[in-house]
């Protein structure tokens, strides 16, 4: 479907929405003052997911919700490698590096984090339109985008053929960027965009 200039400054607005809930949910499990901000929004066909995402060999610790209601879609929140080291060692009060692949602990807490993230634009998505959507309990990979993409797309259900990009950065601590994707069914944006009056 095509996105009009005044659907995606409503979905730019809908993204700084759930940017506020989550630096605030943050903020109170990092006990320190977190902002975050939404620079950019771009709703795209699904064929150029991989185009905005880039470098599809590059390791990325990747959330993944799937979104149950009226409007059903995949979530997906993810972020450098790097950057989720920050957020786990400023979660966790550590200065030793962690390993993301194998350590139990910083896996539940980059899930915690993640929840918290995705669930917040979720919603957002919810506050705006009416539509009652649920977060399932959240997967974590870290994996080369590519892979995780791919497995997320091959899971059941039709998507739809446009998919919304929010990229998001926080400061409170060193500079974290991160990009949330939301995957909606088949049918499903027309469907909270229409819900919106949009």
């Amino acid at each position: 479907m095509e996105i009009t200039q005044f659907q995606l400054d409503a979905l730019r607005e809908i993204g700084n929405i759930g940017s506020g809930h989550a630096a605030t949910a943050l903020s109170t499990l990092l006990q320190r003052r977190i902002n975050m901000s939404v620079p950019e929004v771009w709703a795209v066909p699904f064929e150029q997911v991989s185009v905005i995402v880039g470098q599809l060999d590059m390791p990325q610790a990747t959330i993944y919700v799937k979104v149950e209601g009226e409007a059903p879609g995949k979530a997906v929140f993810f972020f450098p490698v790097e950057s989720a080291e920050i957020m786990v060692q400023t979660l966790l009060g550590s200065n030793e590096p962690l390993d993301l692949y194998t350590d139990e602990m910083a896996q539940s807490a980059l899930k915690e984090v993640g929840n918290i993230l995705v669930s917040s634009f979720v919603m957002a998505l919810t506050q705006f339109s009416g539509i009652p959507l649920h977060p399932s309990v959240p997967a974590l990979a870290v994996d080369m985008i590519g892979a995780s993409l791919d497995a997320i797309f091959l899971e059941e259900g039709t998507l739809d053929d446009t998919v919304l990009f929010i990229d998001t950065q926080l400061t409170g601590i060193p500079k974290i960027e991160g990009q949330f994707i939301f995957l909606p069914d088949e049918g499903s944006l027309k469907k909270l965009l229409g819900a919106m009056g949009l």
